[in-house]
This record gives structure tokens, sequence and C-alpha cells, in this order.
């Protein structure tokens, strides 16, 4: 029976009935802050206390087990100890329970005896079709109908709103409820989320009625086709999600291939699967605060990125820009007809330009600032005015007036539903005067410059779609057994159409000579070992050979090297490759990423990998537009449109790889690790690419 169904999600989220197993009025149980939350937020269904001795908690009717119990209830909150944990959730499946909170730790978390005991709490939810919170967690609170399933206190200041909390910390999640920018219709602490986890909220809330926007805190995703497929369901019901992932700097992937796993580590992996599924990803509780403030109260989505910030100081809004250049906002030029018009609103000696200083005259005349509002926001390339205005929190009652005319009319324009919304930001991260905020309520207020603008920034870029599909392996073709050395790995990969230098195997000096001749001088010289897989480290390559006293010198240079290098190597030769020049090097790589199976690399390659650091990441599969895109990001992206008066280098046929490698990890994903093309030529335009060393890791069978 599949669990977390839409029916038991209702159960989990909005019970009808709650049964606390372990119920007890001792004040420092979990059970105990279950029982009084329910009772202090005016919980109107059933509680439901179970206890094997007690009669009577908080007033309530104790019933000795769940059985016992007239009717099955809509939700088990199992408040004991986790060896005890297990036996409850088996009572409360055979009553057919639609839903249950676990609030012990004691699970996978801890040790084997724990895992053991989360696989079991899985395999009873799985079979029951049970929703399960937890193990491991605070627990839930649904803001609306006071059902404060939560092991902890609450605040009573915590207001109703329309923002859901996801987080599987704890802590996390008691610190995003209580900062008072914003009300809350849903607070869910999920812990190990070991049978309910993010998906599946999200889920729930994608027709939740009284939620238009939620955040998550995350620790790891463990399921993204089901969260991908959640945020379908979000981003049609109009609802945006912000991310704050926690443990980025401890969850970093070991490098799988020379240059491509260290190129692209978790971080990456997990930014591209943000990116591609519309998630917005923060970078701290700060960025989480401000985005969650913008995302409930812009009016409405801008139709357009570019941005006009707007202030009453030219050093400040100066400021204002040179940040709003780092964290990438677009600010551009007003149309002619809008410099006109602001010119004849303001002082001679204002500039009408973007970013606009109205000057001090604002301050004598507030409709000035309107009137200022209405014609940046009648610009063709406007789609968000920022109004950059600090009127900080130390400010007397007097002089804070001061900033309330400017406050008002940006609370006119924003009230009124301007053809494009606006935004009030602060420089100071401790926001606005009271007095200031106040006029502006309803509207996007936003503290800190960086923190803001970034959360405008996010907003403005994020997808409304999911273009994520996963990497899709079909698995319709399988690699040779044994390690494949790099005249392996190109002869596979040139068998599906992708381009490589012509090469010839040869054992002896002589022979190198002649495969040399036969190819056409200059040649390059490389050993081929299935246990050498960095040549350069070994001595195992020789460039520019221009005869065939050098071709034999080199064949035997390189043989020595090898066999001092590795002493038991397998030696199988030397490959003789014509050599390709005049060309932009590249690093085209794959890497796998559990739980996201493969993402692609493409960056400047050859010598320069580690030097440079010039990469971008996506997550498999992809399309000409996104290869091109991922070339876009990145440095070569330069060099290939022709650096410093060198031709052109052919960028449409390297995007054209980066499709053809995703494809054919579509067929052979399931044998590989990784795969490192370092360097692909790219030669000039219309002359195509050319693949000079390859190195495909197979996946060691599990």
């Amino acid at each position: 029976m599949p669990a977390n169904t839409p029916e038991a999600m209702r159960a989990l989220m909005a019970p009808g009935s709650v049964a606390i197993v372990g119920a007890t009025e001792r004040t420092d149980a979990s059970s105990s802050y279950v029982m009084r939350n329910l009772m202090r937020f005016g919980y109107q269904g059933k509680i439901l206390p179970v206890h094997p001795k007690a009669e009577t908690v908080f007033g309530h009717k104790v019933a000795p087990r769940l059985s016992a119990l007239d009717d099955a209830p809509d939700v088990v909150v199992i408040g004991i100890a986790a060896d005890r944990v297990i036996a409850a959730l088996e009572e409360a499946a055979s009553l057919g329970v639609k839903a249950a909170v676990v609030l012990a730790s004691g699970f996978a978390e801890l040790d084997e005896a724990g895992q053991e005991r989360q696989a079991q709490l899985v395999d009873i939810a799985e079979r029951s079709g049970m929703a399960i919170c937890g193990p491991n967690c605070l627990g839930l609170f649904n803001l609306t109908t006071g059902a404060a399933l939560y092991s902890s206190s609450l605040s009573a200041k915590l207001e109703k709103g329309r923002f859901a909390i996801l987080s599987h910390s704890g802590a996390g999640a008691i610190a995003l409820s209580n900062t008072g920018r914003f009300g809350f219709s849903h607070i869910v602490s999920c812990g190990n989320s070991a049978a309910t986890d993010i998906a599946d909220y999200l889920d729930h809330l994608a027709s939740d009625e009284d939620t238009s926007a939620v955040g998550i805190v995350i620790e790891a995703i463990r399921a993204p086709e089901k969260l991908a497929a959640a945020m379908a369901r979000m981003h049609a019901a109009g609802k945006p999600v912000i991310a704050l992932r926690a443990g980025r700097s401890v969850r970093g992937a070991a490098a799988t291939a020379a240059h491509t796993g260290a190129l692209a580590g978790s971080n990456e992996a997990y930014r591209a699967f943000f990116e591609r599924t519309g998630i917005i990803e923060v970078p701290d509780m700060d960025g989480f605060v401000e985005t969650a403030g913008l995302c409930l109260t812009l009016k409405r989505r801008p139709q357009k990125q570019g941005v006009a910030i707007v202030g009453v100081s030219g050093g400040g809004v100066a400021h204002v820009s040179d940040i709003a250049d780092e964290v990438g906002l677009v600010l551009p030029p007003l149309a002619e007809a809008t410099r006109k018009r602001l010119a004849s609103l303001l002082p001679p000696f204002a500039t009408p330009q973007n970013p606009l200083d109205t000057t001090g005259v604002v301050f004598a005349d507030g409709r000035i600032y309107r009137d200022v509002l209405d014609t940046l926001a009648g610009d063709p390339s406007i789609g968000l005015i920022i109004a950059a205005q600090d009127a900080p929190v130390g400010l007397d009652t007097t002089t804070a007036g001061e900033y309330c005319g400017i406050a008002a009319a940006v609370a006119d324009y924003g009230n009124s539903q301007g053809p494009v919304p606006v935004a009030f930001v602060s420089n100071l991260s401790c926001g606005h005067h009271p007095d200031v905020e106040k006029v502006l309520a309803g509207l996007p207020v936003l503290r800190g410059t960086r923190t803001a603008l970034t959360a405008v920034n996010s907003l403005l870029h994020q997808g409304r779609t999911v273009s994520w599909p996963g990497a899709a392996v079909t698995q319709t073709a399988k690699l040779p057994p044994g390690v494949l050395t790099e005249g392996a790995a190109k002869a596979l990969l040139a068998a599906e159409g992708m381009p490589v230098p012509k090469e010839m195997l040869v054992t002896t000096r002589q022979a190198a000579a002649q495969a040399a001749e036969t190819l056409g001088f200059p040649v390059v010289l490389k050993i081929e070992s299935p246990h050498i897989l960095h040549k350069t480290e070994a001595g195992g390559v020789r460039l520019g050979i221009a005869s065939k006293d050098d071709a034999r010198t080199a064949f035997d240079a390189i043989m020595a090297s090898a066999r001092s290098f590795a002493p038991d190597a397998e030696l199988r030769g030397v490959s003789v490759q014509e050599m390709v020049s005049g060309s932009v090097e590249a690093l085209v790589g794959i890497v796998r990423h559990e739980p996201f199976d493969f993402g692609i690399v493409v960056g400047i390659g050859g010598v320069l990998v580690e030097l440079v650091e010039d990469s971008a990441f996506d997550l498999l599969q992809i399309d000409l537009a996104r290869a091109d895109a991922l070339i876009g990001r990145t440095r070569l992206a330069a060099l290939l449109a022709g650096y410093r008066g060198a031709p052109p280098a052919d960028r449409p046929a390297l995007a054209a790889l980066l499709v053809q490698l995703s494809d054919f990890v579509a067929r052979h994903g399931e044998d590989i690790e990784a795969i490192d093309l370092n360097p692909v030529a790219i030669l000039a335009e219309g002359q195509g690419v050319r693949i000079l060393d390859a190195l495909i890791l197979k996946r060691q069978q599990r």
C-alpha cells in the first residue's frame, strides 16, 4: 500500500483527532509538550492520551492502549523511547491509523541498531500506507487548526500567515519560525524523514489553501525525482519554494576522476538540481528570511529582469548599485522618454538615470517621489523598482517622521497595483524605524543590502518549470570488460560518433617510426597501459614528434619511463596519434553524484585545468540549448569567440559533443563512474572538435 497518499497527508497535517502515546504531565517529557501545546493553541479536535497506568492527563481521560480507544485517531503522536516505538507503530497500523509523529531519537542517526529500527519504521509505513513525521524530530504545527503536534515550546507571538516551514533541522525550525517577520500556515520539524520527506509535504502544500510559499531547511535529498515532481505541482499552484541546505561544507564528494571530480563537488550538483527544479537556494538564514518576506509580500511576480534603483543620495544609490552588480542584478539604461519625464520632475542638478538620485527635494514633497515611481514603472525595460532608503531604528520619532513621506509615496504606489512591483530596502540589517515600516505594511520591506538584493535577484531568475527529468539511463549497451585504456575508451566513443584523432598502437620502436610516417608528421606518442591512467605523471607522453628517428627515440624513452614509474604495470605498447594543433583546449567530463545520478562538466582544459579552475556544471540529461548555455558560463567561451585576435573556434561542435556524451551515458550509465575527456581540441569554426585524451572509470559493481 503506498504511503503518503493525499488521505494520509491530510491526516498528518490537519488531523481531526490526535492520540498521544506515552502521554504524561511530567514537564520535561516530549508528550507533555504536545498535550500542553494542543490545549494552549485551541485545538478543537479530539485529544486522546494513551498510557498503560495513568487515568487522566491534563484532565483528559486516558486509554491504556491504542486499541482501547473507541475509534482509530487520524494521527498518533508517539512520545516514548525508541526501543518501544516499533511496537506502538505496529499497533497503530493494525487499527488503520493513517499518520504518526515519532518524536524519539535513536534511529538511523545513532548506530546499526537504530538503522535497523528505522528500516522497520519504513516497512510499517509502506505496508500500512501511513504517513510518518520523524523520527528524531520536534513534530509539526498547523497554525490554522491549532494542531500543535510539537514537542518543544511554541511562542505565543507566533502569528498565523501563509508561509510554511519544512525543516530536517529542529533548531532551524525554531530559529526561522521566531524571527517575527511574517506569519505561518505550518511549521514542520521532520527530523530523519524516514518515510515521509520534504517532497511529500510539498505535494500536500501545493493544494493547501492556507499556504502561498514554502521554505525548506534540507540536509539531504534522498529521492530527487519525487522532489522534482512535487516542485512541478508547486509551480502549477504558483507557490515559490526557498531552500537553505545545511552541511554544504562537509558533504563534498570525493574526486572520481583526475579533473572532473575536483571541479564538480556535491555543492554544484545540488545547485544544478535546485536551478533545474526552480527551487530558490539561499546562502544563510538571513537570506532565507529576506527571500521569504519578498515572496510573501510582492504584489505580483516581475515580468522583466530589469531593475530600477531609486534613492535620495548619490553616494547611497552608488553603494546599492555596486552590490547589485556583484550579485548579478541587471540595471538597464532608461529610455529617452523616461529620462525626459524624470528631468521635468526633478531639480536641474539631478541626473535622470538608473540608478536614480532624486535629491532631497522629495523630503519636502512626497508626491514627487510617487511621480518618479510611476515614471520608472513605465519604462519598457524595468520589471521591478527598488526604493533604497535608510531610516535606522535608532532615529527618534521626530527624525523618523521625515522619512515617512517617502515611505507613504512607496506604499501609495505599491498598494495601487502599479505596472511593476516595488520593494523598500534598508542598507542596514537592523532594518527601518518601526514608524517607517508601519507605513509600508503589506509591502516588501527588506533588510541588508547584499541579502536583500540577492533575494531580489534569486526571485527574478527563478525558473517556474521543472527541467530536470533525471539522467534517464536506459542501459542499452555494456562496456567492455576490464580496465579501459585511453585507446579502448576513445575507440568506444568513436564508435558512437564522437570525433577522435587517428592513431595506431605499436609494440616496437621500428613500428613506431613507420606508424608516425603513415599518419603524417608531427605526431604524439603515448604509453598504453591499463595500470597507468595518468600518463604525463609517468613520463608517458611525447609531443611534436617530427621524424622517424624522433619516433624511435621517443618510443624507447616512453617505455623506459613507464616501466620505472610502475614496475608491475602491464605495458601494451605505445599509441602513435596524429597531432592536433592550433586549437582551444577544453575539459569535458561526466561525474556520478548520488542521488542525482550524473552531471556534466565543461571548462578550460589541458595543462591549465588546476591553475585556471574554470568550469560549469549541470545535471544530465542536457540538450543543445543547455549545452551551449553551459559553455557560456565559463571563461572558455571567451577563448572560443576568438580571444585577442585569434580566430573563432567551433563552439557549436563542442556543444554537440556535450549532448553526444549525455546520450552516451544514457546508454552505458550503469557501468560508468566517471569520464574525463582532457583535452578536447576545439578547432576553427566549422572544423569540429577532437578528443585528444579519454579516461573512462568503470563503476564498481555493488
